[in-house]
């Protein structure tokens, strides 16, 4: 019976690949952290680089197991005279075959990078020792509300509102809403984005949202847009003001 063996690539990934959540899981124990407000920017780097190293391992050594099985099964026939001198017959024949693998690792890829970044958001988050709530209706969703729904329902103003959006694209503009619906004073806009352009930023301040990027990106690109802010400022500056503000309706 032949093989399916986009559908048999397919399974062997699924038995050898681990799931995001592990991938976070296995970055967050390699990285030593202490003092997570100053070295925020640092750490969120640092997560999703060790994360995406891991995955090349893991990804690898899948691709040379779905390999290895297909030859074991016969899916692929071995050719019987000289590999070297064969092989271009050899990829010609199994070609789909083979771009269906690394289509799959793609796909994988993207699909990997956006919960990435979620992941290791929440995760030091989690650490700076501020409440909140995550996933909350307030007219809309909203990714994370500081402190609490109870806090907003008193005084939304002294709240403290993050939206995660890794590329912006046109995405961005749901937050519009999200802001118009909850009749919240501003949203921040926590991305992973590196082209943004003038026009966009200009956009979001209209709107009044501030746009939380890498350190290193706000220093050489927008130094002189008040509405963008680095990741260091967002916990240093931007949260402990806050912070005094709904102390008072906790």
């Amino acid at each position: 019976m032949d093989i399916n063996f986009n559908d048999f690539q397919k399974t062997i990934r699924k038995q050898f690949m681990p799931s995001g959540e592990r991938l976070a899981e296995l970055a967050q124990k390699k990285l030593e952290m202490n003092n997570i407000e100053k070295n925020f920017n640092l750490f969120l780097k640092q997560l999703l680089k060790i994360e995406f190293d891991l995955y090349k391992e893991f990804e690898k050594k899948c691709t040379i197991k779905i390999f290895d099985e297909a030859f074991k099964q016969k899916i692929f026939e071995i050719p019987k005279d000289d590999f070297k001198k064969t092989f271009s017959d050899f990829f010609n024949k199994y070609y789909n075959d083979f771009w269906n693998v690394f289509l799959s690792i793609s796909q994988s890829r993207k699909a990997r990078a956006g919960g990435s970044f979620e992941r290791h958001l929440e995760f030091l988050f989690s650490r700076l020792n501020y409440p909140y709530a995550t996933q909350t209706q307030l007219n809309g969703r909203v990714d994370y509300l500081f402190p609490s729904e109870k806090v907003f329902t008193k005084n939304r103003t002294s709240c403290l509102i993050i939206s995660v959006k890794r590329t912006l694209r046109e995405r961005w503009r749901q937050v519009v809403g999200e802001l118009a619906s909850i009749k919240a004073d501003k949203i921040y806009i926590v991305t992973q984005e590196q082209d943004i352009s003038e026009k966009k930023i200009k956009e979001m301040e209209k709107h009044n949202i501030d746009l939380v990027v890498f350190d290193e990106e706000k220093e050489k690109n927008f130094s002189d847009h008040h509405n963008v802010i680095s990741f260091t400022d967002l916990v240093s500056v931007h949260f402990p003001a806050k912070e005094k503000l709904w102390n008072q309706y906790m």
